[in-house]
């Protein structure tokens, strides 16, 4: 935990976006060389600061003001984690035949059901919350990879002022353990495992 920590603590998980939003603005090549160190050093400790960065760019480059008022300023702190949601049971990684469904609400908000696996840092204490952006089908939309849409899905949703709110219906299913790029504690893991 305290890995996570001094590594939110040194700005990095926020090096390339802008100042005002919490970044130090570094070239993306710069940032690339700082966290080439990380993973040379030990990539099971770069995987999530990486998973949350990559998670926290989807959110800068394609959501909304409202979006990224409530859940970048914990990402680039340190105070959430961020994955990606993509690979389903029953079609692996074959993202034009997943099958979650979104249900649109009237209120804006949707629903979605389904399974994902191989969600790296998809549990862990090691944060306040995680954000899942998960893969989905809005009902009605077109076959293939033309059809899907990405959600944000946190563990915690998130108040207007920042604070954690109520837990979200999203479950944990649980959890693959391999031996590969662990930042867990063997023979009883607390941290999801990625290969």
């Amino acid at each position: 935990m305290w890995l996570w920590q001094k590594y939110a603590e040194s700005g990095l998980l926020s090096a390339r976006h802008d100042y005002d939003a919490g970044g130090m603005q570094l070239p993306a090549l710069l940032s690339m060389a700082c966290n080439s160190y990380f993973m040379a050093a030990n990539p099971a400790t770069a995987a999530y600061p990486f998973l949350t960065t990559a998670a926290a760019n989807v959110i800068q480059a394609f959501g909304n003001a409202e979006q990224k008022a409530h859940f970048l300023p914990g990402m680039f702190s340190g105070r959430f984690a961020g994955t990606m949601a993509l690979t389903e049971p029953d079609v692996g990684s074959s993202l034009g035949d997943l099958a979650t469904k979104a249900k649109p609400y009237n209120d804006g908000t949707y629903r979605l059901s389904g399974q994902k696996m191989y969600i790296s840092g998809g549990d862990q204490d090691i944060t306040e919350n995680i954000v899942h952006l998960v893969l989905a089908r809005i009902e009605g939309a077109v076959a293939g990879v033309k059809g899907i849409s990405m959600f944000i899905v946190p563990k915690f949703l998130v108040t207007d002022a920042g604070d954690i709110g109520a837990r979200n219906d999203a479950q944990l299913a649980g959890l693959l353990l391999r031996a590969t790029l662990c930042a867990g504690n063997w023979p009883k893991p607390r941290y999801t495992c990625s290969a």
